[in-house]
């Protein structure tokens, strides 16, 4: 119930948010700016925040998050200027940094090896119906209004209620013990379409996030247009997940991205080109677009996995998530570059640059030789919710590993 509460209102401040500010008047780059404040937040919340979960409790954490994200989200609307919402959107990136922590590591705890992958698999249901059903809520009310950003506070606030009346407990880590250093040069010659991918993904999802509210409304949609777009292409990845992974457990996973690039290259230029004349054109577009764009860190994670050794993963994955991390910062702004730049296309162009350029560097590797192969073979596949990318505790619901706490050092990633 607090995962779905929290969800619903993430959904709708996120798109509510790119409304706004295209009705607003407020230019693409500010617009941008203020998206990857939420990312820059969102990382350094991952980072401190664990550390008081373990000083104060998760309770206590989950409360201080939940209520800093019900405040500013009402503060949104109280007071609209992009300057103050860059000070919110910074406080709300690691509010929820914290809230995803404290519920994924409460998932895990309460789960076992034998029935791990179905509670991963109902989490991924739930955090993506959750989502979108946010962004469905658009429609409620006049964005122009108060309204949406009180009902967003609401939902937050509502999310306290489930988690205050339990006793929850940490997740394990008893096996944390044995996890070895990995070096971010190892893990580049061992993975560097893994560690790559993972940066890529965070510059296009959470470009794609931050700017196709604002790009929707710029291009004349609606907002109902504007909230069944987002809802319909953040649904796609539930089915895109499940079929892509599957797809990537037969074959050599860096085709499939290589794959999953070219869909994306070439979709972004059709958007960008006439999609946008005709609206389900668009759509359809979006949709092709998306289904691989949200699952295109799940694979990188699953290929770099293929290439460690079960005690390496865990300081493999923190690389994984401070690189996705860098990327989500540098995403939103760059995007927002692209479309003062180009006009709204530019959102489009600069998403199906990015994974031409992504492409372009897997055919690269595709030549490469091996110099260090593992002793076990490729691992099946395990999907990841879209929106928890980012956070540090899904590893947990991963039924190929025991529930592990991990520990980010971000001084080996510079």
């Amino acid at each position: 119930m607090c995962e779905i509460c929290f969800l619903l209102g993430h959904g709708l401040i996120m798109t509510l948010l790119g409304v706004r500010m295209s009705l607003e008047g407020f230019p693409s780059q500010m617009a941008g700016l203020l998206m990857s404040s939420f990312s820059l937040g969102f990382v350094a919340g991952s980072y401190l925040l664990e550390k008081r979960i373990r000083s104060v409790g998760h309770i206590r954490v989950f409360a201080a998050c939940a209520a800093i994200l019900a405040v500013t989200a009402m503060l949104h609307g109280l007071w609209v200027n992009p300057w103050a919402w860059l000070v919110w959107r910074v406080f709300g990136g690691a509010a929820t940094a914290g809230l995803l922590m404290v519920m994924e590591s409460w998932v895990s705890g309460e789960s076992t090896n034998d029935n791990r992958g179905k509670v991963l698999a109902w989490y991924l249901v739930l955090s993506t119906a959750s989502l979108a059903g946010g962004q469905w809520m658009l429609n409620l009310a006049d964005p122009t209004t108060t309204v949406l950003f009180t009902i967003s506070g609401i939902l937050f606030a509502l999310s306290l209620i489930p988690l205050s009346i339990y006793r929850i407990h940490g997740p394990s880590r008893s096996s944390h013990e044995t996890a070895h250093k990995l070096p971010l040069k190892t893990l580049y010659s061992r993975a560097p379409v893994g560690l790559v991918g993972a940066f890529v993904a965070g510059l296009m999802v959470q470009a794609f996030f931050a700017m196709t509210p604002y790009y929707g409304q710029e291009i004349g949609l609606s907002t109902a247009q504007t909230a069944q777009f987002m809802a319909i292409t953040t649904l796609v990845a539930l089915f895109a997940q499940w079929t892509l992974g599957r797809i990537s457990d037969h074959l050599d996973r860096r085709k499939v991205i290589l794959f999953m690039s070219v869909v994306m290259a070439f979709s972004g230029a059709l958007i960008s080109q006439v999609a946008r004349f005709d609206y389900l054109i668009l759509l359809l577009a979006a949709c092709l677009h998306t289904a691989m764009l949200h699952t295109l860190y799940s694979i990188c994670l699953a290929h770099t996995n293929d290439w460690l050794e079960p005690e390496e993963t865990i300081q493999a994955n923190a690389k994984l998530l401070i690189w996705y991390g860098i990327g989500s910062v540098i995403g939103p702004y760059s995007a927002s570059l692209a479309m003062e730049a180009f006009g709204p296309d530019g959102l489009w162009m600069f998403l199906g640059a990015v994974a031409l350029a992504l492409g372009i560097f897997v055919m690269t590797r595709l030549h490469g030789r091996r110099s260090w192969r593992p002793e076990v073979a490729q691992e099946p596949y395990v999907p990841t919710p879209t929106l928890m990318e980012s956070t540090s505790h899904y590893i947990d619901l991963d039924p190929r590993y025991e529930p592990q706490q991990l520990e980010i050092n971000f001084g080996e990633a510079a």
